[in-house]
């Protein structure tokens, strides 16, 4: 996934900008340069969670006492991602001229696709985590959730990650509508939407995955199980808080990548979501630190131990001997599929902008 998606940005850079920037050619497309840059940067997100999803469907399952629903649908899922996150780009270029409504329609569609991988491991996890629960006593509709070994920090942080990535698949889902993309777009809503995923489904899981990584490789006990469970908290306390403020801070018109306390058309409703957000933020910070200060000690100051295991899961329904599951490991089915989508979702375009147009003359700033 990571060479295909790539291939876009490296393009932009090697064919337009630098020659742009060495005064080779006059100018550059922008619309082109944007639609390679969007073609990279979607997909290339996935470059921070799959390893995150590794860890939920391999690791998760084992740490909470459970086992996976079924090695078959965890390699679907991980194929659904490769195929249906790369040609979703122009879900990021809504407000662009130039890009028909077709073209737009499509990724939107391609976009909400990508939501059901996401949809089926929320199922498969949580399924884990409800057999490792009852185990420990858990009943109930939902009261088994509180029966999960909140008091192992490397669990809890990906629970926790897990439930702030469910608000940042919706939020991700209201990009995706063109019209309530219109409303959101370049505010800090989208900010707030990326710390759900990235800023918090991957950061706090790979804290969580470092506290057993970490004993793991220098043969030693974490230092304080229970400071780690509190940072855990810590940081996904303040990613709320953060996320709410911007969030609600961009449905209010604040802009993104600004500073609007000095902006000439700052609003007054502007305020308590920029304090919630530095709230968030400094609670996150707070969090982190707290995080690699556990680690610092453990490496220093840990108790000397031999035999800390990886926490590799097992499935219940395993790997098929026979069928159409066993073709699931050959990735060139998978990589013809992506590059039909890709050819469908981009060809249209594509045909019409190359040779680049050069429109834009370059800008001179002092």
């Amino acid at each position: 996934m990571w060479d295909i998606a790539s291939i876009g940005i490296a393009i932009e850079v090697v064919f337009l900008l630098l020659p742009w920037s060495l005064g080779l050619i006059s100018g550059a497309d922008p619309l082109l340069s944007r639609t390679l840059f969007w073609y990279s940067g979607h997909p290339i997100v996935y470059f921070w969670l799959l390893p995150i999803y590794v860890s939920w469907y391999a690791m998760v399952p084992k740490l909470a006492g459970g086992k996976l629903f079924s090695d078959t649908l965890t390699r679907v899922v991980f194929l659904m991602f490769i195929v249906l996150s790369i040609p979703v780009g122009f879900h990021h270029q809504f407000t662009d001229p130039g890009i028909s409504g077709h073209m737009k329609f499509a990724h939107a569609v391609l976009t909400f696709a990508v939501f059901f991988p996401s949809l089926a491991t929320a199922f498969s996890v949580m399924y884990a985590l409800e057999i490792g629960a009852r185990r420990r006593g858990g009943q109930g509709l939902a009261a088994w959730f509180l029966k999960i070994p909140w008091d192992d920090p490397a669990l809890s942080a990906q629970v926790l990650a897990m439930l702030a990535f469910m608000l940042g698949g919706i939020t991700g889902l209201m990009n995706a509508s063109f019209n309530m993309n219109q409303v959101v777009h370049n505010t800090a809503f989208i900010p707030g939407h990326f710390h759900l995923t990235v800023g918090a489904a991957v950061a706090l899981s790979v804290m969580g995955i470092a506290y057993w990584l970490v004993p793991y490789l220098s043969e030693r006990r974490l230092w304080s199980s229970r400071v780690g469970c509190w940072q855990g908290w810590i940081y996904f306390a303040g990613v709320l808080i953060f996320a709410r403020g911007m969030i609600s801070g961009g449905l209010l018109g604040m802009p993104r990548r600004t500073l609007v306390l000095a902006a000439p058309y700052h609003k007054p409703e502007w305020h308590l979501p920029a304090i919630l957000t530095g709230i968030g933020g400094t609670m996150m910070f707070v969090g982190a630190m707290v995080c690699f200060f556990v680690l610092g000690m453990t490496v220093f100051f840990g108790e000397k131990t031999e035999g800390v295991d990886i926490p590799f899961t097992e499935t219940i329904e395993g790997p098929p001997a026979s069928g159409w599951e066993v073709h699931l490991d050959r990735f060139r089915y998978s990589v013809v599929t992506v590059l039909v989508l890709i050819a469908m979702a981009y060809g249209p375009f594509l045909i019409r902008h190359i040779p680049p147009k050069l429109l834009s003359p370059g800008y001179t700033f002092f």
